[in-house]
């Protein structure tokens, strides 16, 4: 689920396919596509399969095939600030940066082209790298369990949104549930809360699970707390233990089951 997920990115990835005349390259899990810190990088049309983005801080980010990466250093000119891998196994087509500037000067598509290229940069620039906004799903370590439990119940739902988690969670819900996250940040102790809350504000989130464990003492509960508050003052819906996830999961599922 691209940030762009619409008619004009498909046939940019139709395009750009176009352009490449290459053959389809298939790579192996964990292998890099992209290294941070390159001058100079292909861009990659990403036909099936995942890739995972670590960016400068350590989040991860995880996109699905068909999808583009390699596209910030292709248009500014910069190193490259963030490192791309393989999960999995993944088809791609690459094009050589000498390779689409001559497409683009050279072809009537060049223009419409790199005008939706760079709309795509710009949504990821602004942490738009989804079609949705996400469902965040964190939890202590004495409520991850509870957590699992409401996650299995709403598995089919949950497995079509984009999920935000922090990195033990995560772990849980793939290992547990099979659910594939798209966007991991740091555990809750060391800024994930935080994490979460910035991509409140900016409106990236649509609902937050968070299970905190109330009979344990949390060295970062000020970081809860703020969560909290933050999901209050941008009105977004936040469930704190499994009676309460079961209910909005069930609401968030029948609204999207109404309007589809």
């Amino acid at each position: 689920m691209d940030s762009t997920s619409d008619t004009s990115f498909d046939q940019l990835l139709v395009n750009l396919g176009e352009a490449s005349q290459e053959k389809t390259i298939h790579h192996m899990d964990g292998e890099t596509l992209i290294e941070s810190g390159q001058s100079k990088t292909d861009l990659f049309v990403i036909q099936s399969g995942r890739v995972k983005i670590t960016t400068p801080q350590g989040s991860e980010l995880i996109l699905t095939g068909p999808t583009i990466v390699g596209e910030q250093s292709l248009l500014t000119g910069r190193e490259t600030n963030a490192k791309v891998q393989c999960i999995g196994n993944v088809s791609s087509t690459q094009l050589t940066p000498e390779k689409f500037w001559t497409y683009i000067q050279n072809e009537t598509k060049g223009p419409e082209i790199l005008k939706t290229l760079n709309r795509l940069q710009s949504d990821r620039l602004r942490n738009r790298f989804h079609s949705k906004p996400y469902i965040a799903l964190v939890a202590h370590d004495g409520r991850k369990d509870d957590l699992v439990e409401v996650a299995n119940k709403f598995s089919d739902y949950l497995s079509h949104q984009p999920l935000l988690s922090t990195k033990h969670t995560g772990d849980r819900m793939q290992n547990d549930v099979g659910l594939n996250i798209s966007r991991v940040v740091h555990s809750g102790p060391t800024g994930g809360d935080q994490e979460v809350g910035t991509l409140v504000v900016e409106g990236l989130v649509q609902a937050v699970l968070f299970f905190p464990d109330p009979l344990t003492a949390q060295p970062h509960f000020m970081d809860v707390g703020a969560l909290q508050r933050v999901c209050d003052v941008c009105h977004i819906p936040m469930a704190s233990n499994k009676g309460s996830g079961i209910h909005l999961l069930k609401s968030l599922s029948l609204s999207e089951h109404t309007s589809s």
